[in-house]
C-alpha cells in the first residue's frame, strides 16, 4: 500500500482548545487573539460542548415534560366549553407528545440544529458584511470568531440543567418574551419572537462578537463595529422567524 493511500486513510485528528472555554469568560481579549492567530479551523471545541449540553438538558426536561402533559395542568382556559370533538382531538394530541419522539428526538434535532444554523449564518453574515466593506479575512477565520463567540450559551445551558435538576421545572418565557403578552398577534407576536432570543447570554455573544471582529476584519472601528451589528440585526430578524411562524400555527 502506497504512503499516499496510507495518509488518506489516517483522517486528522480535529484539534480541542478545552482551555479556550474559561478563557472566553475570564479573558476574552486575550483568547479571541488566540483564536484569531490560528490558521486552521478551531471552531469545534465550543460547538461540541454546546451540543452535548444541549442533549443533556433534553433528557433531564423529558420526564418533567411528561409529567405536565399527564397531569393535565397545561389544558387551555375554557377547555370545558369546548365540543366533544374538540376535547377528544386535544386529549389524542397531548398523548402523542408523551412519546419518545415528541420528548427526546424532535427537542434534540431542533435545539443542536438551531445553534449550529446560528453559527453558520452569523459566520456567513458577519464574512459577507465585512468583506463588503473591504476586508480580506478569510471565511474560516469567521467561522471561528462566532463559534468562540458562542461561549456564554454554554452557560445559558448549564444554567436550563440546574433549574431542571434543582427546582424540578422547566424553564418558560425564555429571554425578554415575558415583556409581551402570549397571546400576541400580527406585528406584536413576531416582535415576542424577537424577544425571546435576546438574554444576557445573547448580548454577551455580541459584545463579544464586537470585541473580535475589528481584528478579524482589519478595518476601522467603526466599519468593523457597524458591520458586525448589521450581521447580528439580520441574524437576530431570522431568529425570530421560527417563533413567529410556531404562533401563528398554535392559533391555527
Amino acid at each position: 500500500m502506497s504512503e499516499t493511500a496510507i495518509e488518506k486513510r489516517k483522517a486528522p485528528i480535529p484539534e480541542m482548545h478545552w482551555r479556550w472555554l474559561p478563557g472566553m469568560l475570564t479573558k476574552p481579549r486575550k483568547t479571541i487573539q488566540a483564536v484569531l492567530a490560528e490558521d486552521k479551523a478551531v471552531w469545534l471545541t465550543p460547538l461540541l460542548v454546546l451540543s452535548v449540553l444541549v442533549i443533556l438538558a433534553v433528557l433531564f426536561a423529558a420526564p418533567i415534560q411528561r409529567q405536565i402533559i399527564e397531569s393535565g395542568s397545561n389544558i387551555p382556559e375554557n377547555f370545558q366549553y369546548w365540543t366533544s370533538d374538540e376535547q377528544n382531538a386535544f386529549l389524542q394530541a397531548q398523548a402523542s407528545q408523551t412519546s419518545p419522539l415528541f420528548l427526546y428526538v424532535f427537542p434534540v434535532l431542533r435545539r443542536v440544529s438551531g445553534y449550529w444554523l446560528l453559527w453558520l449564518l452569523t459566520s456567513s453574515l458577519l464574512h459577507l458584511a465585512i468583506t463588503l466593506r473591504g476586508s480580506r479575512s478569510s471565511r474560516m477565520k469567521s467561522s471561528n470568531l462566532v463559534a468562540w463567540s458562542m461561549t456564554p450559551f454554554i452557560l445559558r445551558v448549564l444554567v436550563e440543567i440546574c433549574v431542571i435538576l434543582f427546582a424540578r421545572r422547566l424553564v418558560e418565557n425564555p429571554g425578554l418574551s415575558a415583556l409581551l403578552p402570549s397571546d400576541a398577534a400580527g406585528f406584536m407576536a413576531f416582535l415576542r419572537s424577537l424577544l425571546a432570543v435576546v438574554d444576557l447570554y445573547h448580548v454577551w455573544h455580541v459584545i463579544l462578537l464586537l470585541v473580535g471582529v475589528r481584528p478579524l476584519s482589519g478595518l476601522s472601528k467603526g466599519k468593523a463595529l457597524t458591520s458586525a451589528l448589521a450581521a447580528v440585526f439580520v441574524m437576530l430578524l431570522l431568529l425570530g422567524i421560527p417563533g413567529f411562524i410556531g404562533t401563528l400555527l398554535s392559533g391555527i
